[in-house]
């Protein structure tokens, strides 16, 4: 025991002397920061998915005459903007950055393309067996394939939920095979696309021992 320390506390207390414990208590720290809210890539990312949803939503809505059409329009125009505001304004904890390696950015890339292929290679077999109405489904079913390897990709459990779901609207839609279900099923992907990433926004996803922390905006 330390003649100045009676207590025991300096003794007891761990101190970082060695290289590797600096650098443990480094990666640690490194582990739980995340960037601040405006340069967030993956605050970034979901908000390319909220237009994605009010592309789904706005598109395959009649318009402000029909009751239904107004409510979806109004609902997912409240999640967007509700979802940008804890994106940004009054950002929360989304769990740990994971820096993507150039492999899972090179995944990131093939899932674009392979979806803008399958889209158009799709809406070409619909044009030739006169199923073209049924549009609308095939692009929910193939937005919601490509998310699911982000999942992986990014390390972001909400992208498996979120293409699961979509494949499920979409199939159904051009299963049931009409105007009405395939525009419903696009209608649908969009509302549930806005709910999800507002549950992202408000930390939903994250690791409950992270979740209440804040983020700086700027």
């Amino acid at each position: 025991m330390h003649k100045s320390d009676p207590t025991g506390l300096i003794t007891r207390t761990p101190v970082c002397h060695t290289p590797s414990m600096r650098a443990a208590v480094h990666l640690l720290r490194r582990s739980e920061s995340s960037p601040p809210a405006l340069v967030d890539p993956r605050r970034i990312g979901a908000l390319v998915g909220l237009i994605g949803a009010a592309t789904f939503t706005f598109s395959y809505t009649g318009g402000w005459d029909s009751l239904a059409d107004t409510l979806a329009r109004l609902l997912v125009g409240g999640l967007v903007l509700a979802t940008v505001a804890f994106l940004f304004f009054r950002p929360r904890h989304l769990g740990p950055f994971v820096p993507p390696t150039t492999g899972r950015i090179g995944v990131y890339l093939l899932c674009v393309v392979g979806e803008l292929a399958l889209i158009a290679l799709g809406s070409r077999w619909l044009e030739q067996v006169n199923r073209l109405e049924l549009r609308p489904a095939l692009i929910a079913l193939v937005v919601g394939l490509h998310f699911l390897p982000f999942g992986w990709a990014f390390s972001e459990r909400m992208f498996l939920l979120l293409g699961a779901a979509l494949v499920v609207l979409g199939g159904a839609g051009l299963l049931l095979g009409s105007t009405a279900t395939a525009e419903g099923a696009a209608v649908l992907s969009g509302v549930v696309m806005a709910g999800l990433l507002l549950a992202y926004g408000l930390g939903a996803f994250a690791p409950r021992r992270g979740a209440s922390r804040s983020i700086p905006a700027g």
